[in-house]
Order: structure tokens, then sequence, then C-alpha cells
């Protein structure tokens, strides 16, 4: 026997207002997808930076690239598997899916940095941190980065929303002795 879900509304007595909730593995899917992607463009990235002599201007061009085009199909999967009902809300499940990619991504690149630094044993003067030279060089790449997925992902949010209404799977009565007293 096989039962199909309804959608979930919460109501705000007196106020008019219906919200519908969030749908957890869509944003989980959307956020999938969107680190599977980020990692595929970057390592393509430093193949055909290496490829090249290591392009300082291929390299800030294709972050980029790969922050917008990876987010925002990220947050278009996870609009589209969200199965709701407004654009506002897909929008919504495109900022969530945003939101843990972007914390996803910075403990990967930490962990990562982490790695690197103690594997090559790399240890900052006294007195100095590790971020002296970087922090100038790309602390602005990286910053523009961010702000380019958080608008890509809304926006792919938004346009995940499907034009025209799904086809709507007949719902079948739960038997008297399978519903909650």
């Amino acid at each position: 026997m096989m039962f199909t879900a309804t959608r979930q509304l919460v109501s705000v007595r007196g106020s008019g207002l219906v919200f519908e909730r969030f749908h957890g593995g869509a944003i989980w899917a959307g956020t999938m997808i969107t680190l599977g992607l980020v990692g595929l463009f970057l390592l393509f990235g430093v193949f055909i930076g290496a490829a090249f002599g290591g392009l300082a201007i291929w390299t800030m061009i294709w972050y980029l690239v790969t922050m917008g085009a990876a987010f925002g199909f990220g947050a278009w999967c996870a609009a589209r598997l969200s199965d709701a009902s407004s654009r506002e809300i897909c929008g919504l499940h495109g900022l969530a899916t945003w939101g843990l990619a972007t914390l996803g991504t910075m403990l990967i690149g930490g962990v990562a940095l982490y790695a690197y630094l103690h594997y090559y044993g790399v240890a900052p003067p006294p007195g100095a941190t590790i971020w002296s030279g970087f922090t100038e060089e790309w602390g602005g790449l990286i910053w523009g980065g961010v702000m380019l997925s958080l608008i890509t992902a809304y926006f792919g949010g938004m346009s995940g929303f499907p034009a025209a209404p799904q086809s709507v799977v007949p719902q079948h009565e739960i038997p008297a002795r399978l519903r909650a007293s």
C-alpha cells in the first residue's frame, strides 16, 4: 500500500497568512550538488591553470565563474525539488542552500589550508599572521565570490519555481485503522 505526502501548511490564526514549511531534503540535495560542482570546477581550474602556467587573471575569472554557476545551479535544484507553491519559498530554499554550501566550502577550505600548512611546515614568523600578504591580494576576490554566490543562489532558487503547475497525483484516503487517533 502506498501513500502520498501532502503539502504541509501552517496558518497563523486570525492573520490570514499561510506559511509553507521548508523541505530539508531539497536543501541538503541542493547543498551537495553545489559542493560537488564547486569541487569539480575548482579542480578543473587548477588543471587548466597549471597547463597555462598559472595565470592570475585566469584564476580570478574561473573562481568567479565557479561560484556563480555552482551556487546558482545548486539553488535551482533545491527549489525545483522542494515542490514549493510560490516563487518566494523557492528563493528561500535557494538562500538556505547557499548558507549550508558556504559553511561547507569554508570548512573544507579551512581543513585543506591547515593540512597544507602542516604538511609543508610553513610557520609564520613570531608576531605575524599566516594571512599577511594573502588578504590584500585575494581577500577582495573571495568576498566578491561569496557575494556573487549569494546573488546567484537567490535568483537560482527563484528560477527553480515551475512555470506551469505540475500534475497532481490523486490522493488516497488513509484507511481508518491507520489513522492517528
